[in-house]
């Protein structure tokens, strides 16, 4: 024992115990503040992305995923994330408002769906992570069980640049996300109203009823469909007040999405075709994405990727057919 150094017993302990170092960078933690402010980065980051000549354009849907230990941490909070969120968006977009002749999105409401897990698309979530993923409108799956290979493009940021970027997330992404009751919520915007008062006069050769003129989220809509589900000699009828929709089956993981149709037929994919009002042509157009038939007036529609729809025309007093069972007729009001 006499041989041995000075300081040996000290060194020893060191490497059975290291030591502290008080420069060692500390881990994040996640309060509230955090998670309001990479919900505030997505949403900027989606108005310079997706905003494009004169209209202001933006991400209305996001989905926040948290470790499960975070999640239930932070879970009380959510409503009041929520609202300052809301406040956070409108304020930007009054800050932004003189850029562009109208506020054109795709929604009618704001939609947030808090979920926890452990991963997502390959990462692995710490109770240190936030994952905000962002889309213009209801195409996010939350945790409904994927039944094809098919891609999401979403806005979400990326570790490797630690920047918001557009990606492709597979669906099976989400299957391992547990989404809530308690954690979903819908706010409708609260700036229709003076969306007409700041539009200026119609570029030349654009038809004189701009997008801020059209009736967002008001009582006559921008079209109606009345539907017919032959399986259970159903009929119904859905009042169209977004400037785009997507037709899907009934499932409990849609059911909070504002602008979906949701009918209650096995012959109806997940989603299984979008409509939307073109500000550009001033017209309806339709995109199919299911395995299965969709006819308008008799024509078959080309299934298209969600991520890439390939938009077809959808004229006035149209009839649409899912898969042969499921009729929807479409009656525009613009």
């Amino acid at each position: 024992m006499a041989d041995q150094p000075p300081n040996w017993l000290g060194k020893l302990g060191n490497l059975l115990v290291p030591t502290s170092h008080a420069h060692d960078t500390p881990v994040a933690t996640v309060n509230n503040a955090r998670i309001l402010d990479e919900i505030i980065a997505s949403f900027q980051d989606s108005l310079r992305r997706e905003s494009f000549g004169t209209s202001m354009l933006f991400n209305a849907h996001f989905l926040i995923i948290l470790h499960p230990s975070t999640y239930e941490e932070r879970q009380n909070a959510f409503p009041v994330i929520v609202n300052e969120a809301v406040d956070a968006f409108n304020a930007i977009i009054e800050q932004h408002r003189g850029e562009y002749d109208r506020i054109a999105p795709v929604a009618s409401s704001w939609f947030f769906k808090f979920g926890g897990g452990r991963e997502f698309s390959g990462e692995s979530l710490t109770p240190a992570d936030i994952c905000v993923v962002g889309a213009l409108t209801g195409i996010l799956p939350g945790n409904a069980s994927a039944q094809s290979p098919d891609k999401l493009n979403v806005t979400r940021r990326v570790k490797q640049t630690n920047r918001y970027e557009k990606v492709d997330v597979d669906l099976n992404a989400f299957q391992h996300i547990a989404f809530r009751e308690p954690g979903a919520f819908v706010v409708k915007f609260g700036f229709e109203k003076s969306v007409a008062t700041t539009a200026r006069s119609p570029a030349v050769g654009v038809d004189s009823r701009s997008a801020a003129e059209l009736p967002q989220s008001l009582g006559e809509g921008l079209a109606r469909i009345n539907y017919h589900l032959a399986e259970l000699n159903q009929e119904d009828s859905y009042l169209m007040r977004d400037r785009e929709i997507v037709v899907a089956r009934k499932e409990p993981d849609n059911q909070h999405f504002p602008n979906y149709l949701l009918l209650e037929s096995a012959y109806v994919s997940n989603p299984h075709l979008r409509i939307r009002y073109n500000d550009a042509s001033c017209a309806f157009q339709i995109a199919s994405f299911s395995r299965n038939e969709t006819r308008v007036n008799e024509q078959l529609i080309p299934r298209s990727d969600p991520t890439s729809p390939h938009w077809q025309p959808l004229p006035d007093m149209a009839q649409i057919l899912l898969n042969s069972m499921v009729t929807l007729n479409f009656k525009c009001n613009v």
